[in-house]
């Protein structure tokens, strides 16, 4: 076939994009630089930073997918179309596409992102649910009569599902992510430690000792932010062992949606999930997060090792499915 076949993960805050024969080929902020007074976009991904800090007055970030809606489809298409060019190269032929989506889109928002990728060069647009893609990418065999859990965390929305002969038969979507972590972390500096600090600073507290397993060694990390009561910058010592209180409200939701969905399955499947476990997937994945579930449920649960990318890689073998 000439036609070449990709699978495209269109994230709040990443995109990715994988063929079946090359694997991934690109994995970009979803971030577009917008020029100010023609809105047009200049430049898509890591390059849209590097457009904005060299021309902060005339260039502007958008961020155009952004829960629960598509903000700008003009925006979202362009940036696409500069994604797809830089993943395929220049070629006439324009590729037949499967795209990962959330499962509690409404038809509105499925179509605006349909319309987005046809606009950005696609022939054919086909649309699948992230948990089945990432179920895919992972390599879950969707020709076994056993019941299979997947939990994909991405930057906004927490989705799991029990999966069975390839199909969704319960499933449950929480509005929780890498950016309610990130969020979390600053409400807590701010209640317990009176201390303002900002995203950016969360996501790397985050990062770098934001484990929420309760067996690790303690690692600490000076924060700089400012002082609420004083109004003058602040140094404060945070410890990972700190995490867990931090992150309790969203680590709760993530938890709830798992029960929630174990408590919808049938019996027979529920002794599937004891034998096979839970995968997570997602780029939102909490370091630790695996333990701290297992711990808790007393379920075996693994993080896939190709997790932030897995609802790519499983969209370009959906579609590699389809076209058999």
């Amino acid at each position: 076939m000439l036609r070449k076949g990709i699978g495209i993960d269109i994230g709040t805050t990443q995109i990715s994009i994988c063929s079946l024969d090359e694997g991934l080929l690109l994995k970009e902020p979803s971030v577009a630089a917008v020029d100010v007074d023609t809105n047009e976009v200049i430049a898509a991904g890591k390059a849209a930073f590097a457009a904005v800090d060299d021309a902060p007055d005339r260039v502007r970030l958008c961020w155009p997918v952004w829960d629960p809606i598509v903000k700008s489809a003009e925006v979202l298409a362009a940036m696409l179309r500069i994604f797809l060019r830089r993943a395929l190269g220049r070629t006439l032929i324009r590729p037949q596409v499967m795209v990962s989506i959330p499962c509690d889109l409404t038809e509105a928002q499925t179509n605006a992102v349909e319309d987005a990728v046809l606009a950005a060069g696609a022939a054919r647009v086909h649309l699948l649910e992230a948990p089945l893609c990432a179920a895919l990418g992972v390599g879950f065999d969707f020709s076994s009569p056993m019941g299979q859990m997947i939990v994909h965390i991405g930057a906004s929305r927490t989705e799991v599902a029990m999966i069975f002969i390839g199909d969704m038969v319960t499933h449950n979507t929480v509005p929780v992510g890498g950016a309610q972590f990130d969020s979390a972390i600053i409400r807590y500096l701010r209640e317990k430690h009176k201390l303002l600090i900002g995203k950016r600073t969360a996501e790397q507290i985050k990062i770098r000792i934001g484990t929420v397993a309760a067996h690790t060694e303690e690692k600490t990390l000076d924060v700089k932010g400012r002082c609420i009561v004083r109004k003058e910058p602040r140094v404060v010592t945070l410890s990972s062992k700190e995490m867990l209180g931090a992150l309790r409200e969203p680590l709760t939701a993530v938890l709830d949606a798992v029960l929630t969905v174990i408590e919808q399955t049938v019996e027979d499947m529920r002794a599937d999930i004891t034998k096979g476990g839970l995968v997570l997937t997602g780029g939102g994945i909490l370091p630790g997060l695996d333990q701290f579930l297992a711990d808790v449920m007393g379920l075996r649960t693994r993080v896939a090792a190709n997790a932030d990318t897995a609802a790519a890689e499983g969209a370009a073998q959906a579609l590699e499915r389809l076209n058999k």
